[in-house]
């Protein structure tokens, strides 16, 4: 059956706020404003990369829920989905860019937000779920509030029952809960996935897993029974320079992603291009390719300001094929 959507993706858009270059919010007197999060970034990036999508969250009907839906638009994503709500909150995260030794930094401001009051009765998640071929989220929106968790399962629920792919990022976000409440909610969501990205961090903390990068996604597999879990890595050499791993596991077998080795201008959402490289990649030609685009994928969007990409595929590609050029053409 032919389904109108690649992939629709669940979650909540946040507003960026960022002093212009390394000037510290203590002192600031202007932000540059980007539309951001991690659920919203896949969906872009997704439709950057080719891909038919569509993104579910409730705004704030005000100039703010606006300023995110014509973003959307821009980015190519179907905002037509989208509930927007009276006298309702944007939330919004502000993030400090620093060189070594000053440490950067994050402030989250998005308790209460339109989108964190997402319940179940607001989509028809089976004939949302019936049009499209593969369906996301992450381990962020369900910890925003005991509706989001169940907008997520049902969600997820959904995708099972209309054949979809599902693919979860199991990210973890200290200001939202604890690891034992991300345990439990998580183990009820991922018997239902089919795509998972896992990390060490997040491994250990959260389920308390040790061992090998293969061990662990045994351990993923083994307990929860998801086709694919990909493990990724990211280097850092201070704050400007890093390099990125990743590997899946497969129908048994191990499979390992090029690594990649970039300078930084700008590292949030990073790893959710990552994702969205592995969905697109995975989805057109197999986990290896899925691997090695979402490398290129993340390691070009080390390059760039904002969570969002803002270049083709076949630019990622351009780098998988080792036709790297950096001299200057006039």
């Amino acid at each position: 059956m032919e389904r109108k959507y690649d992939l629709i993706s669940l979650g909540e858009p946040l507003l960026r706020l960022s002093p212009p270059g390394f000037r510290q919010i203590r002192v600031a007197d202007s932000f540059d404003v980007r539309i951001v999060g991690s659920q919203l970034n896949v969906a872009a990036n997704c439709a950057r990369l080719g891909m038919n999508t569509a993104f579910l969250t409730k705004l704030p009907d005000s100039p703010l829920g606006e300023l995110v839906l014509d973003n959307c638009r821009a980015y190519g994503v179907d905002a037509s989905h989208i509930k927007l709500i009276t006298g309702a909150k944007m939330g919004a995260t502000y993030v400090e860019f620093s060189v070594a030794p000053r440490a950067p930094k994050a402030i989250y401001d998005r308790a209460g937000s339109a989108a964190s009051t997402v319940s179940t009765c607001d989509f028809d998640w089976e004939k949302l779920a019936a049009q499209t071929s593969c369906l996301y989220t992450d381990g962020i929106f369900p910890g925003l509030s005991a509706s989001c968790r169940e907008s997520t399962m049902a969600f997820i629920a959904a995708g099972r029952s209309n054949g979809c792919l599902t693919g979860f990022d199991l990210n973890y976000r200290e200001h939202l809960w604890n690891p034992e409440t991300a345990r439990s909610v998580w183990s009820e969501i991922l018997p239902d996935i089919d795509i998972l990205v896992i990390n060490r961090n997040v491994s250990e903390l959260v389920f308390g897993y040790r061992g090998s990068d293969e061990e662990l996604m045994h351990r993923y597999h083994d307990d929860f029974g998801c086709k694919e879990v990909c493990f990724t890595s990211r280097m850092m050499d201070g704050l400007q320079r890093g390099g990125w791993q990743s590997k899946a596991l497969s129908d048994g077998k191990i499979y390992y992603g090029t690594d990649r080795e970039f300078d930084i201008v700008d590292r949030y959402g990073t790893g959710d291009a990552w994702f969205s490289g592995l969905l697109c990649g995975y989805l057109s030609k197999g986990i290896q390719y899925g691997l090695d685009l979402g490398n290129a994928v993340c390691a070009l969007a080390h390059t760039v300001e904002g969570d969002i990409i803002s270049f083709s595929r076949p630019d990622a590609e351009s780098i998988m094929n080792g036709s790297i050029e950096l001299s200057l053409k006039r």
